[in-house]
């Protein structure tokens, strides 16, 4: 038996290829008085990276361009920047797929992420982050003696880390600090990636200092100065869902303190109880059983008589008729309640 093997042809593939500028932030504050933008118009194929782009960019054309990077593998979150004014990892994200979302026809923006101090083009200072770590602290301190370190392991149950299991994704990439519109409003703000941290070390059992962190967390700036726009989930690389472990933050806040403890605590206690009675939020007085009678005067007045003038006061309480449908209502959250009550009363409930 003879066998024939036929040789085909190599034919070569070429991907498609476009010329792409990429619009780059560029800001060295040793040479620089205001921050500028650099065009590097360079050929892309299909298929490449922004961070590959800029990489041919840093070797080929401008060595000084300065920006992060390590595992470029969406691991280690050093590549985030604002591409097209949305923060992500240059490493995942590919320059075909941003093409529509230019502004201008294949110019694609490159930033540093926002919130934080620039210290040179895309690199910003990660160190007001570490210090609202320590804050806050965003560590474990162990419940185990110390005479019995390294003799045996300090396990937990698998059901207790499912619960913040997504919590352990983040990579510290800043994307939701460089999102939050908290964060932009006041930079001493815990941030959404803090709040993060710390509700993946208070839900772990092996932790000791729960009464220092909630004393913190319950402070101004804290967990309850959180506006609840969910830009943080939107843009979160990784797709951790950042609002439900601040949810899971405050309800262990108002269990631990009460209900009356802090501002934060008074004004979700006022939400929920105008949303039973109602159906909708008695807005004339939230800021009084949010914050008292006399900082209301002080600090509302000015405000009330401005939208007075304009005509846009919430009506005053007794005006305040509840929804059709409200017996309803109420009764779900009656359920959404004794629902509640049910998981933190069970075996491996949620906190």
């Amino acid at each position: 038996m003879f066998s024939t093997k036929i040789m085909m042809p190599m034919v070569e593939v070429k991907e498609e290829t476009r010329d792409i500028t990429f619009k780059i932030f560029r800001y060295n504050p040793q040479i620089d008085a205001q921050p500028f933008f650099d065009d590097f118009n360079i050929p892309v194929e299909k298929g490449i990276t922004v961070l590959r782009a800029l990489n041919y960019i840093k070797e080929n054309i401008e060595p000084r361009l300065s920006y992060r990077a390590f595992c470029q593998a969406g691991i280690c979150g050093s590549c985030a920047m604002k591409i097209n004014g949305v923060t992500k990892l240059a490493c995942t994200t590919q320059v075909w797929d941003e093409l529509e979302n230019c502004a201008e026809e294949n110019v694609l923006l490159i930033e540093p992420v926002s919130n934080l101090h620039v210290l040179k083009d895309m690199v910003v200072d990660m160190d007001m982050v570490v210090d609202k770590i320590e804050k806050y602290f965003g560590w474990v301190s162990t419940k185990m003696p110390e005479n019995q370190f390294g003799k045996k392991e300090f396990n937990i149950p698998e059901e207790e880390f499912k619960l913040y299991d997504a919590a352990t994704d983040c990579i510290l990439c800043a994307s939701c600090i460089s999102e939050c519109t908290m964060t932009k409003a006041n930079k001493d703000y815990i941030t959404p990636a803090v709040l993060l941290k710390t509700y993946r070390m208070e839900s772990d059992s092996r932790d000791s200092i729960s009464d220092k962190r909630m004393d913190t967390l319950v402070e101004k700036n804290g967990v309850w100065d959180c506006t609840h726009c969910y830009r943080c989930m939107e843009y979160c690389v990784k797709h951790i869902p950042i609002m439900d472990s601040i949810h899971h933050l405050r309800e262990k806040a108002i269990e631990t303190r009460g209900k009356t403890d802090t501002a934060g605590a008074k004004h979700a206690d006022a939400f929920v109880k105008d949303i039973q009675s109602k159906g909708r939020l008695v807005e004339s007085l939230l800021p009084i059983r949010t914050n008292g009678l006399m900082w209301t005067v002080r600090n509302m007045l000015p405000m009330a008589f401005k939208l007075t003038k304009k005509g846009k006061t919430p009506p005053p309480p007794f005006l305040m008729k509840p929804i059709p449908g409200i017996k309803s209502l109420r009764d779900l959250l009656a359920d959404l309640k004794n629902r509640n009550q049910t998981t933190h009363n069970g075996k491996g409930g949620s906190k």
